[in-house]
């Protein structure tokens, strides 16, 4: 009966340590991409920084690697220009749609949902 409580606690414990570990794991990912969408210029800091620690960039590769990541954002930043408008539209209308089809209960619920999980869609809201 002993080892069997002992099976069932360090079973128990396990577990709960696999469920912190998944839903941990979620929100630290969940943050990482929208700090990443919401702020590229932080993004290139931290993967400028990763990436020096990981590869063992020493102080010339470290220049090359900052003019090369620098050169990427800002051909980003510049398609981003060109085709959010696009994009904006698509989804705008995608969320109409949607929202089209569901019942009023529904919608409230969805509206609800876009708050907690959507935030692109509540700035296109906002736009023209």
């Amino acid at each position: 009966m002993k080892n069997w409580k002992s099976f069932l606690l360090l079973a128990l414990v396990f577990f709960a340590g696999l469920a912190v570990g998944v839903v941990g794991t979620r929100l630290v990912v969940r943050r990482a991409v929208q700090m990443a969408v919401g702020h590229p210029e932080r993004a290139q800091f931290f993967l400028e920084r990763s990436l020096t620690r990981r590869l063992r960039l020493d102080n010339e590769q470290q220049v090359k690697m900052h003019a090369i990541l620098t050169e990427t954002h800002q051909q980003m930043a510049d398609l981003r220009k060109e085709v959010q408008p696009q994009a904006a539209q698509v989804l705008r209308e995608t969320d109409q749609k949607i929202v089209t089809m569901l019942t009023p209960d529904q919608q409230e619920r969805y509206e609800k949902f876009k708050e907690r999980n959507w935030p692109v869609l509540r700035k296109l809201r906002d736009q023209p």
